[in-house]
């Protein structure tokens, strides 16, 4: 018996290759001095590496390949230096989000890991984070519950919609449209202009990639 190719269709395909099922891609900024030097770096604006360089350009070109029908972008300049030159080229008008900017780290901004325990407030701070985050940081709620406000919104679109963020903030979407618990969210792993894709059937998410690097965007 002969299989049915149609089987093996998105029934949301349009038939000429092309599908109208809506795509959310995260991806996160290039590196950064922070990065490289593995620092808490939230809502600091910092340069990227001569490494974070090149990867922005890669990723630039990869958002381009990608065809979004919109951009969204934290306001972070390590973010908009992928967001701006895509949407310029794509002549899309860039949308800036505060809700998906990085967590504000306070007082550990700045500080290594091992900085961090010897200061006697390492992170990640956990499930009581309404309680004890750092001298002048984010709550862990507060953070997941901007970020599912993001979320949110960004599963109603149609087509396709390209999101440049950070580490912290796609862990956190990745995780809410997950059904994972907030604290749980430090258990993912994505590189710098790595990027999570998730497509929605009926509003219901369905992760398609994560760990996605830029060669291999276009394609999907």
């Amino acid at each position: 018996m002969k299989s049915d190719p149609s089987a093996t269709l998105d029934p949301l395909d349009a038939g000429d290759g092309t599908s109208r099922t809506p795509l959310v891609l995260l991806m996160r900024h290039p590196q950064t001095i922070a990065n490289e030097q593995h620092r808490y770096l939230g809502q600091r604006d910092i340069d990227l590496t001569e490494k974070g360089q090149r990867q922005r350009d890669l990723a630039v070109a990869a958002l381009v390949a990608w065809k979004p029908d919109r951009i969204f972008s934290s306001p972070m300049e390590r973010c908009l230096s992928i967001a701006k030159p895509a949407a310029r080229q794509l002549g899309l008008a860039l949308e800036v989000d505060p809700c998906i900017a990085e967590m504000c780290f306070g007082a550990l901004e700045g500080l290594t890991r091992q900085e961090a325990e010897d200061s006697g407030i390492p992170f990640p701070w956990g499930p009581t984070s309404d309680r004890w985050p750092a001298p002048g940081g984010e709550s862990l709620e507060s953070f997941f519950s901007r970020l599912s406000q993001a979320c949110d919104r960004y599963s109603t679109f149609s087509g396709r919609t390209a999101v440049v963020s950070h580490g912290g903030a796609i862990r956190g979407m990745c995780a809410y449209w997950m059904h994972m618990p907030p604290d749980q969210l430090w258990s993912m792993e994505i590189g710098n202009v790595a990027s999570a894709l998730f497509a929605f059937r009926s509003g219901m998410p369905m992760m398609r990639g994560f760990g996605l690097k830029p060669d291999e965007i276009a394609s999907r």
